[in-house]
């Protein structure tokens, strides 16, 4: 992929969304998977299903701070497919991860 070509991230405001397929992801294996690592010049989206078998979204704002989200997802089916999205808002002061349109939601407020 050219330079000019890649995708921009706007770390101010925005969102992603994907599908993990049926048993593709063990929700309670206490292992660490990570699920989006997506790294610029401004800072960080990361989203990982950690060894305590949460979801976690980091957003990361170099010189300025990060902030964390984190779902409980022990109880998720390895069987069934789920979509995972989560937005950022510097202006509204927010992050938001969100597991199966919004079957479980977790909020946090960004102090930058």
């Amino acid at each position: 992929m050219s330079k000019e070509s890649r995708m921009q991230l706007d770390l101010r405001e925005g969102s992603i969304d994907f599908w993990v397929e049926k048993n593709k992801l063990r929700w309670n294996d206490g292992l660490i998977q990570i699920l989006v690592n997506i790294p610029t010049e401004q800072g960080n989206i990361l989203i990982v299903k950690d060894s305590d078998n949460k979801l976690k979204f980091s957003h990361v704002l170099l010189g300025k701070g990060r902030t964390d989200v984190e779902i409980d997802v022990s109880d998720l089916s390895i069987n069934e497919s789920h979509h995972i999205a989560a937005t950022w808002s510097i202006s509204k002061k927010e992050i938001v991860l969100y597991i199966d349109g919004g079957e479980k939601t977790a909020k946090s407020n960004i102090k930058y």
